[in-house]
């Protein structure tokens, strides 16, 4: 892992919290039917969401869950998602996901755009920790990208690098990595996960695993 680069990732999404939201108004129609595959889930109990951001997928996720935890490395972006949905079924949690630990499971955990900033010698760590925050019979969901855009190609950095600039004209380097699905299935099926996916753009997915009992 580089933790240079890893570091300067979090510092984007802080740098980037308060332009987020509008910088990504135009991909709403393109994830809406990851969104709905999302719902069909049903219901649950409690829920995880990783890498949370500004909590555009929390709001969804509180349609579906009677507690949600909300965890997020820039302290910017959690500030943001409290103000726009409040504290009353949600956690927020401050915590760089390359060193936290899980400290109890969940029916199930979500995480959007997040596994393409897991750089691939980081993979089998993180995924392991994903799985012991899944309780026997939960879920695990997913969305991201299975292939780069063409916006993408134009800022992609040595194989699993990408740069990003913010509106004061900042430039970052943060991890852009694109996991081939069949790789990430067998992963999971190494993990206890019996998973399924659905490619609804020309680059993203959504990914469904339920956990072993």
């Amino acid at each position: 892992m580089n933790d240079a680069i890893l570091t300067e990732q979090i510092e984007y999404y802080r740098a980037r919290a308060q332009e987020y939201d509008e910088s990504i108004t135009d991909a709403a129609d393109l994830l809406a039917p990851g969104k709905d595959l999302l719902l069909k889930l049903g219901r649950f109990d409690s829920i995880l969401e990783l890498a949370c951001g500004t909590g555009i997928w929390t709001e969804t996720l509180l349609q579906m869950g009677n507690e949600v935890t909300a965890v997020d490395a820039a302290l910017e972006m959690l500030e943001i998602a409290r103000k726009k949905l409040g504290e009353g079924r949600i956690k927020y949690q401050q915590a760089d996901l390359f060193h936290w630990e899980p400290v109890q499971k969940y029916d199930l955990v979500f995480l959007a755009n997040w596994l393409s900033h897991v750089p691939p010698d980081a993979l089998d760590q993180f995924l392991e920790k994903v799985q012991r925050s899944v309780l026997p019979g939960g879920q695990l969901a997913m969305i991201d990208q299975y292939l780069p855009s063409d916006s993408d190609k134009h800022v992609a950095k040595d194989d699993i690098y990408a740069t990003r600039l913010v509106e004061d004209g900042r430039q970052f380097t943060i991890v852009k990595a694109f996991y081939d699905l069949p790789y990430l299935h067998e992963k999971l099926g190494q993990l206890e996960f019996e998973v399924s996916t659905n490619k609804f753009t020309d680059t993203f997915f959504f990914l469904a695993g339920k956990r072993r009992s």
